[in-house]
């Protein structure tokens, strides 16, 4: 297990909270059977009651690889970036869990043996987070989902994002060096936190920390350059490529309520081996040890 304290920037919180921010206004303007898409009721109430009392929640992040062209070609979504975020307002702490895409898993009701990057791709939201919660043996109070339309839109809106490159790699053309500071528009920042098989790309590692690059690029674009064009921009773009089983209640109160926890953080990661399986396909194979542990730290946190 690999612990890294972030202190105060956090960076897909601040992603979480920006994602929730733009919800709250587009749900204002009446789209809210767009955005907003429960799993089920029982969960919805039960959920209701722990923000209501500012209880600590668990809360899985996707990314998926759909857009317009995808859906018109009848292509399921997979999950290019998978989180799981324990956020406790009261210790002011939030764990953050990568979960490798290539992950071996069952998915309920799917396969019994395949990629947690399909669960999504099978079954949507709801066979996304339940195969998340079997997997871990974790709850899972809601989820947020932006897809690649909507990561690419969002830069667009705000003219672009400055970053400095982790690696030296090409990607749909598109060519990074390490060390140096480039403006992405919404294409290239696509490019950027997509490749992880291309020469330099430093595979998973290598695009998640990228990932996290763009997501606090974004985050300070937004905090200081928002303004009425990329506002309105921005609604638009919550309302086609935005999807979250949090209400508009529940989202101010994660908003206003729930910053405490951004105070500490800390991402883990998890150990294992990348390897050709029986049915002749790559998966990540989890060390169950290390697992275990980053299991025990997630539920601690979620301790009132």
């Amino acid at each position: 297990m690999k612990l890294t304290r972030k202190g105060k920037v956090t960076l897909i919180i601040a992603a979480l909270v920006l994602i929730t921010g733009i919800f709250v206004t587009v749900k204002a303007i009446n789209i809210n059977n767009k955005v907003y898409q429960p799993i089920n009721k029982q969960d919805t109430k039960h959920v209701k009651e722990k923000i209501k009392n500012n209880k600590p929640i668990s809360i899985a992040i996707f990314g998926v690889d759909s857009n317009k062209e995808r859906e018109s070609e009848n292509i399921g979504e997979r999950t290019d970036s998978i989180m799981l975020a324990s956020i406790n307002p009261k210790t002011k702490t939030t764990k953050l869990v990568s979960v490798p895409r290539d992950m071996a898993v069952n998915i309920p009701g799917y396969s019994s043996h395949d990629k947690v990057a399909h669960a999504y791709a099978y079954g949507g939201s709801k066979t996304a987070v339940q195969t998340l919660k079997n997997e871990f043996n974790i709850p899972i109070d809601g989820y947020i989902t932006v897809d690649m339309d909507g990561f690419k839109k969002t830069i667009d809106a705000l003219d672009g994002v400055n970053v400095k490159s982790n690696k030296s790699f090409t990607f749909n053309g598109t060519k990074f060096k390490a060390g140096e500071k480039v403006k992405l528009n919404g294409q290239e920042a696509l490019d950027f936190v997509r490749s992880r098989k291309e020469a330099g790309a430093g595979d998973d590692e290598g695009r998640q920390e990228r990932q996290r690059i763009v997501i606090e690029a974004t985050s300070k674009k937004l905090k200081n350059n928002l303004n009425v064009n990329n506002f309105n921009e921005l609604m638009n773009v919550a309302q086609d490529n935005i999807t979250t089983s949090f209400n508009l209640n529940d989202t101010r109160k994660l908003i206003t309520d729930y910053k405490s926890a951004t105070e500490y953080f800390e991402k883990l990661s998890i150990d294992g081996v990348n390897q050709i399986e029986s049915d002749g396909i790559w998966y990540f194979e989890a060390d169950k040890d290390a697992k275990q542990q980053i299991v025990k730290t997630y539920k601690n946190n979620l301790k009132s």
